[in-house]
This record gives C-alpha cells, structure tokens and sequence, in this order.
C-alpha cells in the first residue's frame, strides 16, 4: 500500500513516462532508500512479534514463557511487578522498563496454577496498578476432549469469535451447547438460512469442538409468535430441525429440543405445560430422526430438577422422543454448596422417575447446565472454582453422563450482578484480552485428570469427608465445610494434583501419608490400599 500511494503521487507529477533522466535516477534513489527502511522496519517488527506472537494471550502452556504487553500512562516509565499463586503466595517481583508506552514482560517457566500478576507504575508523582490474571497449563492433547463428558454453554454462534473458541479449546472441553435460535434461521416462511452461524460454526468444526446445538423458542410467522402450541406450530418448529440438520450434516451430532421450557422461555397458550412440551418433543424427534437417525435427541432442559414437572412430561409419554434427559440443576438461590442443596441425591431421584415411566430402564443423564455466580450475595471466585468441581463429580458419583458448565464468559462487566458472573472468563478488558477465573483453570484441571476414566465408586471415611475414587489409582479428596486430614495407606510415593494444577509427590513413612484434604478438592494419583481419618490429637 506505501509503494502504490507513492507511486501515484510520482506518477502524477511527472505526467509521462518521458521524464528527464536525473529525475529517474532520483526516483530510483528514492525506492531504494524506501525499500531498505521498509525491509528493517518488517524485520524490527517480525522481532517484536516473534518475541511476543500474542499480546492478548492470558493462558500459556507450560513448556512456554509467560509474557505480556503491559500499557503504561507514561513514556519511558518504569513499572513494578510481582506474580501471586492461587494459594496467594508471591513467587516473583522486578521491575521492567517501558518502551514508549509499552512494557514488553516476559516470565520465567511456571508450573501448572493460576496466577495473578500485579503491576504498578509510578508517574509524575503517582502510581497507577493493574492486576492481570493468568494460567498455566498442560497442554491439552486431541485425545482429551474427544468423546469427553464436558462440555461448556456459550453464545457463540453469530459473533465469529476465533479468539474465544481457541481458548475453548486449549480449556479442553470437547463439547459447546449454543442456540441455534429459529427465529435467527427462518426469516421467511419455508426459507431457511444459516449465514450468520456458518463462519461460528466452521471454527469450531476446525478447532475439534462438537456442538450441542439448541432448537428453540418461537417464529413470528407461526402462532402468533408464541411457543408453537397447535399442529402447523409444531410441524414448522420440526421442520426447522430437519433443515438444520441437512445444512449442517455430520458435524451436528446431538440437538436440544428447547431450553428451559418449564419456565419464562416458553409463552403464549402452552406456556410451561408439560402436555405440550411432549407434542413439540414427539413432532420434533420424529422428523430429525427421519433424515439422521443417528442424531441424539436430547429432551428437558428443565430449569431447576423440577421432579413435578418432569413426573407430567414423563406421564404424557415424553419418554419416548428423546435418547438423553437433559436437567439444569441450579442451587438454590445460586448460593448453597452442591453437598447442601443435595445434588447428587436430585440426579439419583431423577433416574429413579426416568425408570418409573420407562418400564424400568435408564436413559442418560445430561446436566447441560450447571453453574455458580462469583459476585456479591452469591459464591466468591474461589467458591465458584470449588463448586464446579465437586458439582461435577457428585454428578458423575449419581450417574450423569455428560456435564456442561454455564458459561464460558462473564456476560458482562458488572461485578455485582448475578447474570454477568457465571462464566469461566471475565469479560473482554480495554485491549480486549480475556483473562480466566480460578474455575476456568479448575475445569482444566479435571477434565485433563477425568477425561479417560471411570468413575468407580466413594468410600466412607468420616462425616464431611469425600474420597471419590477412578479409574487408574485415582482419587479424589476435599473436606466441607472445614479442613480435615487423613490417612492414606500406602508403600509407595503418591502424586497430588490441586485444583489448579500444582503437582507434588508425598513419600510414606511407615507405610502412611497423612493428607490434608480442604473445600478445594485435590487428586491423588497413586496406589493407596486403604484411607482413614486422621485423628488431630
């Protein structure tokens, strides 16, 4: 673009390709220098681009450096910088020098945690501060998030977001549930037209992500707007699904049939009756089965674990229009522990109905979502990281197939509100960079330690305690609501994985390691014949 705008501006000035000779040898002189300037102007920034190949980048594997470009108010200034662990213990401090208004940072190797850096420049007198919160991981491999039982709710599709679908999948998680929305697809009777989720939905089919793809909510062209609630409404909903499914072809695997019907999503003359949830269920799967019998129907989306409202879906024959039971068990007022509002005790109480109506056979289970805010009135950031993973294994210990946490982004920046605190990211700061909770870092964590194993059982040790034993001598500990310790029975050296990462080795002595076991759930990998409480006194 530099050469064809200068080229113009010569070009007009000399009119003609009979310029005087001195003049060419001065125009040649001239592209020379440009050319030379250019080419140590590409190279300096190819350097600086090489050294820091992305500013916006907060999650770092842990076989890198961690680094950063830090805005500075003024030029040349020099800031100051320290590194706070989880535990919140400080691991590193110095000072760096901006250049221009910049600071280009880079960190020594770290070891798999979540981590805040905290960085205060002085200026004119005063000293501004920013704190940037970072993790530190293992890198996820393809083998992890394929065929996983977690998954993440997003509102993806429509907006082409690479950069959040990229941390998505270094997250690890295989699986995204979005609206495919129906009103957002059929803008004419009959016409169906997916350009707005087509470039979302190439970027997850290119990043290994399936998507569980929502079918939901109301078209204007049928039933007056409404939830559909007569045959013309329910037949345009399924043929909306099939449309789906043909544009989309093998990429879509599984479809949600609604979302949170039992609730405010649905309207009109069928709001929230199970009755007709069975109608739009039985149209809706019969045609998606009809072109891609392979798909799996999934059924509920119950907000809440609903049983009444679940007994009338199953009563009505919902049953038998959908392959999983799908159920959106939030705490009470989004607050209490996943052991208080009995979440274990809910799936298995939903399992126990599933087989009641279902001549006393399973269905899968999904939670597709489940989640905890991090803000006032509610779970702190750290709370919200424990819930998730207890949450997740409670479910797994009641025989829930697969788990998706809502969401993967705060839906806003407001720290005080419930509905802006539930994701596993902030929202988007001033540069437009995304920085992780300590529950994106502990969602990590356990689908790279759970991913490939079974869940094999719980052993009782004492009240309050949970050992939560896998496959391939795994375990998993925590203690609520206080901190106990324990005795682990064993000969050999045992590896301990906290929540966010941090990998230690505990060596016996007389053929016992005690452990401290805390709210914040630890893995313990190794070959362990025995646990018992630990007495303190």
């Amino acid at each position: 673009m530099l050469f064809k705008t200068y080229f113009s501006r010569w070009h007009a000035l000399t009119g003609t390709r009979r310029a005087r000779t001195s003049r060419s040898v001065v125009m040649v002189s001239f592209w020379v220098l440009v050319v030379l300037l250019g080419y140590g102007l590409l190279r300096n920034l190819v350097g600086v681009r090489a050294a820091y190949p992305d500013i916006l980048n907060t999650v770092f594997s842990d076989s890198s450096q961690p680094a950063f470009t830090i805005a500075t108010v003024g030029s040349g200034d020099t800031i100051a910088y320290s590194v706070t662990n989880f535990a919140g213990a400080t691991i590193l401090k110095g000072q760096a020098q901006a250049q221009g208004k910049q600071v280009y940072l880079t960190l020594p190797r770290l070891g798999d945690d979540y981590y805040v850096l905290h960085v205060t420049e002085q200026n004119a007198g005063s000293a501004s501060s920013q704190d940037i919160s970072f993790a530190v991981m293992s890198p996820s491999d393809g083998s992890v998030g394929a065929g996983t039982s977690f998954g993440i709710g997003v509102h993806l599709l429509g907006t082409h977001n690479a950069a959040l679908v990229q941390l998505i999948a270094t997250l690890g998680a295989g699986m995204v549930r979005d609206d495919a929305t129906w009103a957002a697809v059929e803008r004419s009777p009959g016409s169906y037209n997916f350009s707005s989720f087509d470039p979302s939905m190439q970027m997850l089919q290119q990043n290994g992500l399936d998507p569980l793809l929502i079918l939901d909510y109301n078209n204007r062209f049928y039933d007056n707007g409404q939830t559909p609630y007569d045959a013309a409404g329910f037949a345009a909903f399924a043929n909306y699904a099939q449309a789906l499914l043909t544009h989309y072809g093998q990429q879509v695997k599984e479809v949600e049939v609604y979302n949170e019907y039992n609730g405010t999503f649905s309207t009109g003359p069928c709001a929230r009756k199970p009755a007709c949830y069975a109608q739009l269920l039985r149209y809706t799967y019969q045609a998606v089965k009809a072109v891609r019998p392979d798909v799996t129907v999934v059924g509920g989306a119950v907000f809440s674990t609903d049983t009444t409202w679940f007994r009338q879906l199953f009563a009505a024959g919902a049953l038998a229009y959908m392959d999983a039971v799908s159920d959106h068990p939030y705490a009470p007022l989004d607050l209490v522990s996943p052991e208080v509002q009995g979440l274990e005790e809910e799936m298995q109480e939903l399992q126990g109905l599933i087989r009641q109506y279902n001549h006393g056979v399973a269905k899968p289970i999904w939670i597709t979502e489940i989640g905890w805010p991090s803000c006032p009135l509610h779970v702190s950031e750290r709370a919200q990281a424990d819930y998730l993973v207890r949450g997740a294994i409670l479910s797994q210990a009641a025989g829930v197939q697969k788990i998706f946490w809502y969401d993967a982004v705060n839906d806003g920046s407001d720290s005080t509100k419930m509905e802006q605190n539930f994701g596993l990211l902030r929202s988007r700061d001033a540069l437009g960079r995304y920085t992780p909770k300590p529950d994106f870092v502990a969602y990590a964590v356990l689908i790279r330690e759970l991913a490939n194993r079974s869940f094999l059982g719980r052993e009782s040790v004492f009240p309050g305690i949970y050992d939560m034993r896998y496959s391939g001598n795994l375990r998993v500990f925590w203690s609520t609501p206080f901190s106990q310790s324990v005795n682990l029975s064993t000969n050999n050296p045992v590896t301990t994985i906290s929540m966010t990462g941090r990998m230690q080795t505990l060596a016996p002595s007389h053929g016992r390691i005690v452990l401290n076991v805390t709210p914040d759930p630890v893995y313990v990998l190794g070959n362990i014949s025995g646990v018992s409480w630990h007495n303190p006194l």
